[in-house]
């Protein structure tokens, strides 16, 4: 029987702004009753998952990975990032930094701090030991080989260009084959679809693709890619396909956007690199989650990563994974059109709802050039959307065959995962179903993440790693994107010190 005690609501700084109505609850299944996949009929199943206390103060869960000199370092790490004028500046503070250590010096500061308690480290070998750390507790990683472009207006030879993205290409799939030595098979990796195609060509199919009243009517992309792949002149046939498409519909898309010959090479490199890596998931039984980026990258990200959902996703097996920012206004929209074409082509419909994390740039940009706002206009807004998402895609689950629909919450905010865990309940999905899981950034929020896995719950830890100068924007972004929670990370810091003080009282932790 499923047992509620309702306690006091979470004064927890941090999640405040979220979700008011939901009270703070402690869950704990002694037996889970959950819908069966076939005959849709209701079974007790016998869970013996221990008490999730749903707080999340149990901090003795929740750092037993960490050793006692990793948490000093993430309490100290909390602190430095909880000061405005270090992020607001931490660029400059970086180039007088390498000025006055020399980059050598400055790269090991990084690593004693940022680096060290955000990033797996700069290598597979590196992060195989806080792999095996994580899955001791039952928390999965997701390897995430860091590395994405901006447009930023530099260009760099056509050769050049070739050579870096094939480069990305060999170390996503070095990634994919990493996890699967490593973790086993069925689990995730990170991909950014930036890192694979200069930006200013992805900026001009992304704004082609908003031109698209239609993009459903576009040609399957990844069936004409296999189908094409013993065929020595295949960027000719593809381009001949993309043209033969505009010229039909000249009339519906904005005479502005024109894609020349060497772009739409680019764009079809651009899908010979991502069939690589799908077909690689698919040898090695690892999923790929294509992560979200920019606004004026992210149409086309999101028509690539549903393409290659709709031809891999197929016969019961997920390896492609989307990614949705619910920080968006347009996202509830975007999240709906996706579930019906995938029910529509009968694939599986897997997601990703994060908050988002491009946000300062985002309302930078449309202030620069006098462009409505994309983002919610505060926080609860892109709770509310969040949650809102969230729903519309249970509603799939219900409406769908049994595992066709995936999602994972990937949310740093209690409210948010207590309002999953409740709608969970209320829907018979039983806690250690794969149909949905939890995910958080490695070096935040272990307290949410331990919690979770140590009572049944499918979780994971996004585990970057890389070159720490790639790794760099990635940390002044994720300290910039959470500003708030680092300004307000009252239990984070308090929790680490607590476990902190109990290591050095010789108390079991």
């Amino acid at each position: 029987m499923l047992t509620i005690k309702r306690l006091y609501p979470s004064t927890s700084i941090i999640c405040s702004c979220q979700a008011r109505q939901l009270l703070t609850k402690q869950i704990s299944f002694q037996s889970t009753t959950v819908l069966t996949t076939d005959k849709k009929e209701k079974q007790d199943i016998h869970s013996k998952f221990p008490l999730l206390d749903t707080r999340f103060n149990q901090y003795q869960i929740a750092y037993r990975y960490r050793r006692s000199i990793e948490l000093l370092r993430g309490y100290l790490v909390y602190r430095l990032f909880s000061i405005n004028f270090l992020v607001n500046n931490q660029s400059k503070i970086a180039e007088w930094g390498q000025r006055i250590l020399g980059t050598r010096l400055f790269q090991d500061v990084i690593k004693l701090t940022s680096f060290g308690h955000f990033v797996g480290g700069e290598t597979p070998q590196e992060i195989t030991p806080v792999i095996k750390s994580l899955l001791q507790y039952g928390v999965k990683p997701i390897l995430d080989y860091s590395v994405e472009s901006d447009d930023t207006g530099k260009s760099l030879s056509p050769d050049e260009n070739d050579r870096m993205h094939d480069h990305n290409t060999s170390k996503f799939i070095e990634c994919i084959k990493t996890s699967h030595d490593v973790c086993g098979v069925n689990n995730l990796v990170a991909i950014k679809v930036t890192a694979l195609i200069s930006p200013g060509v992805l900026k001009k199919f992304n704004a082609l693709l908003n031109s698209v009243e239609n993009r459903s009517l576009l040609p399957p992309l990844f069936e004409f890619i296999n189908q094409e792949q013993k065929n020595e002149n295949m960027v000719k046939p593809f381009q001949q396909s993309i043209k033969s498409y505009l010229a039909e519909t000249k009339n519906k898309i904005s005479t502005s956007i024109t894609l020349t010959n060497d772009d739409l090479t680019e764009i079809y490199n651009l899908l010979i690199r991502l069939n690589r890596i799908a077909q690689t998931c698919v040898e090695q039984k690892i999923s790929i989650m294509v992560d979200a980026e920019q606004t004026y990258f992210q149409t086309a990200i999101n028509y690539l990563a549903t393409e290659l959902q709709r031809y891999y996703n197929k016969n019961n097996e997920t390896f492609i994974y989307g990614t949705y920012q619910c920080y968006l206004k347009e996202t509830f929209a975007s999240v709906k059109h996706d579930l019906a074409q995938a029910e529509k082509y009968n694939y599986i419909f897997a997601a990703k709802l994060v908050r988002g994390a491009y946000m300062e740039q985002e309302r930078r940009l449309a202030q620069q050039y006098g462009y409505e706002d994309p983002l919610n206009e505060n926080f609860e807004a892109t709770s509310n959307m969040y949650h809102v998402c969230f729903d519309e895609v249970l509603k799939s689950i219900a409406k769908r065959s049994s595992g066709q629909v995936r999602v994972m919450v990937a949310s740093h905010n209690e409210d948010t995962i207590r309002y999953a865990i409740q709608k969970m309940q209320d829907n018979n999905i039983n806690r250690d179903s794969s149909v949905i899981s939890f995910a958080s950034l490695y070096g935040m929020s272990d307290y949410v993440a331990f919690a979770l896995a140590n009572s049944g719950y499918k979780t994971y830890k996004y585990l970057p790693y890389g070159p720490i100068e790639s790794l760099q924007p990635y940390l002044f972004r994720r300290a910039q994107e959470n500003r708030a929670v680092f300004e307000k990370a009252n239990k984070d810091r308090h929790l680490h010190f607590k476990a902190l003080k109990d290591r050095f009282l010789h108390l079991k932790i």
